[in-house]
């Protein structure tokens, strides 16, 4: 694991639920002896954003404006391609050393889900696939290469490109890019999670490609139910996505 990769990730921790809420508490006690209306409130703020983020009602009210700033794509194959060339596939992380797998890496259920819809476009638009993601954890095979293998095993589907260098979204568009170039592709569908999907938008806008939002893995279209306002593991995880996404628009922004 590189060290940019890995300062990435401490920073992460530190700024994504549940750590973020425990140093704002942190914060609040150590205020609390010279400013204890100050330190108090901070303390309490910290508890109050822990259970309402806890909630998938709280979770929406950061998952739903990334999810809908790209709608998902339907009609026919020419709608849905809208003129594109190929279909670009990010990869979402790995199972390491599954057991059931004979200790191989395996892609994980955020990655299947992306390559189940890859499938899905491949087969009504016809076009052909390149699968992205590096090593930044350091394992041995590439996430685009477990990919490939997976769409080949699992979904009877071949992956065109693998371009299994790139250690994040950024990357992830200049290395597909220059992939894409010397084959004459001008437009590609780009295919992630849907709160994935403005940040990785952003990210292809700066290269020479034309890229076409196909997002999948929708959370704020499901039915609501009356226990989406209790607190759980669940939907504290969807507001660290959704917060890691929000953190990471605001990184490109300042950096690229």
């Amino acid at each position: 694991m590189n060290s940019s990769v890995l300062l990435s990730q401490f920073a992460g921790a530190a700024l994504l639920p549940p750590m973020n809420f425990v140093l704002l508490c942190a914060l609040g006690l150590l205020l609390r002896r010279r400013w204890p209306k100050l330190g108090t409130s901070l303390c309490w703020l910290s508890l109050a954003l822990l259970l309402v983020l806890s909630t998938r009602v709280g979770s929406l009210w950061l998952v739903r404006p990334l999810e809908t700033s790209h709608a998902p794509l339907t009609g026919s194959a020419a709608e849905i391609s809208q003129g594109a060339q190929a279909i670009v596939v990010l990869g979402g992380g790995r199972l390491s050393n599954a057991p059931e797998f004979g200790s191989s890496d395996q892609p994980s259920a955020a990655t299947l889900a992306r390559l189940e819809y890859a499938a899905y476009l491949h087969r009504a638009t016809g076009l052909p696939l390149l699968v992205t993601g590096g090593k930044p954890d350091g394992s041995r095979e590439s996430e685009a290469g477990l990919m490939a293998r997976s769409l080949q095993r699992d979904f009877e589907v071949k992956a065109r490109w693998i371009e299994g260098e790139s250690d994040n979204t950024q990357q992830n568009a200049v290395m597909s890019a220059a992939m894409l170039k010397p084959a004459g592709i001008s437009k590609v569908l780009l295919l992630t999670d849907a709160m994935h999907m403005e940040r990785s938008m952003k990210a292809f806008g700066q290269t020479e490609l034309a890229a076409v939002a196909a997002p999948t893995g929708f959370i704020s279209y499901q039915r609501s139910l009356s226990t989406d306002y209790l607190p759980n593991a669940g939907a504290l995880a969807l507001s660290s996505y959704a917060m890691h996404e929000w953190i990471g628009l605001l990184w490109y922004r300042l950096r690229y």
